[in-house]
């Protein structure tokens, strides 16, 4: 008797618990998903930022959120549902977790002025108002660098290496916007070519 209560109790359960909706970000290709391995002290990028390398940081910040799948909470491409209650909770699980990621990769005396922004997108931008203007000191002494850079004792590819590093971070300092005209064309073949000169100068 016993066993046929607790069977209809069972078999009450299974109608009266219907199967879960499965949410779409769920999926691990959703961005609002969240791995086991999203925490918030994860280490993103290897240096910090700091007053003169917002540069290079936010190539290696960039390239670690499209990883994780969550640029858009930076970029302005993923806002806040509107509607889904559900939705609003987990995206501002994902925003505070973005939010920790970026604090973590910053100084601490810079981390102090932004802590307060409401969202990962308004820290963003103020790290780019603030930091993304080309820094005059900087650039002159990648300059003075190339200037001065010289093969010596070392070998071609070395000095090569270090050439083709200090060229890369000037570019990306003050780089030309996207263009697809002549006039574009020519200023990129004039600055190849004192690219070569100042390889062939600098050998032997």
């Amino acid at each position: 008797m016993a066993g046929d209560d607790a069977q209809k109790l069972v078999e009450h359960g299974k109608h009266s618990n219907p199967s879960r909706t499965t949410e779409p970000w769920e999926n691990s290709n959703h961005p609002l998903f969240l791995h086991h391995s999203d925490q918030p002290g994860a280490v993103l990028v290897s240096q910090p930022l700091m007053e003169d390398n917002y540069t290079t940081w936010v190539q290696s910040m960039d390239m670690a959120l499209t990883i994780k799948n969550k640029k858009g909470f930076v970029d302005g491409t993923l806002n806040r549902p509107t509607h889904n209650p559900n939705e609003q909770q987990q995206w501002d699980r994902c925003n505070i977790l973005v939010k920790t990621w970026l604090l973590g990769a910053i100084s601490k005396e810079i981390s102090n002025s932004v802590i307060h922004c409401k969202d990962a997108r308004t820290m963003w931008l103020e790290l780019q108002e603030r930091f993304s203007h080309t820094n005059t000191v900087q650039l002159f002494n990648i300059e003075n660098a190339i200037h001065e850079c010289a093969q010596g004792t070392g070998t071609v590819t070395s000095f090569f290496t270090k050439l083709k590093g200090l060229w890369d971070e000037k570019d990306a300092l003050c780089g030309f916007p996207p263009c697809t005209c002549a006039t574009a064309a020519e200023v990129k073949t004039y600055m190849e070519t004192q690219k070569t000169m100042k390889l062939l100068m600098g050998l032997g």
